[in-house]
């Protein structure tokens, strides 16, 4: 059972269709009495990694931004819900920023503190292919979250939804989304 779930939301725009489907999953978790800690990145500052490897010399990053508080919120998770639409083969730069973040976590002493943790993964998108278009994405995840020896559990592409909202026209998105939701329980 998932115990403590933690959603990071890397939509640019709110209100759009991955606030939407985030927010169908918040709703079945709730019916099934999984609490949710949500970050929206879009409301963060969080500084773009430049390289520098403090973080994998000395196991500190030399950025203080909302990454700080958001670290103790992925060390205090047993589950990540990444969200963010596919854009141009990926994720948003929103979620890329984050990402890049996520190598402070590639030291060993900080490793510890993520290794074994599980992941679901949820992609809104414009493109109908999702075994084509979703490829890249695909190999991306599973690289960045292996190294950190985290397991991703699913992988969700909700394809053919572009205009903000338009996920509202397609009522089995709708249940799937709110279906991860109450499933979170059993994990």
């Amino acid at each position: 059972m998932a115990e403590s779930v933690l959603i990071v939301n890397g939509a640019t725009r709110i209100n759009g269709n991955t606030d939407i489907l985030v927010g169908k999953i918040i709703e079945g978790a709730k019916s099934n009495g999984t609490d949710i800690n949500l970050i929206t990145l879009r409301e963060k500052d969080i500084s773009n990694c430049i390289g520098c490897y403090q973080c994998l010399k000395k196991s500190t990053c030399s950025f203080q931004d909302d990454m700080t508080e958001i670290r103790e919120q992925i060390n205090a998770a047993e589950l990540m819900i990444l969200a963010s639409p596919l854009y141009w083969c990926g994720v948003t730069g929103l979620m890329k920023t984050f990402l890049d973040r996520l190598f402070f976590y590639y030291h060993p002493v900080n490793k510890a503190l993520i290794a074994g943790k599980k992941s679901i993964i949820v992609t809104p998108m414009n493109q109908k292919n999702v075994d084509f278009e979703s490829e890249v994405l695909v190999e991306f995840y599973n690289r960045l979250l292996g190294c950190l020896c985290v397991k991703i559990l699913n992988m969700f592409f909700f394809s053919d939804i572009m205009d903000r909202g338009s996920v509202l026209k397609k009522p089995e998105y709708l249940e799937q989304a709110y279906a991860i939701g109450t499933n979170l329980k059993d994990l």
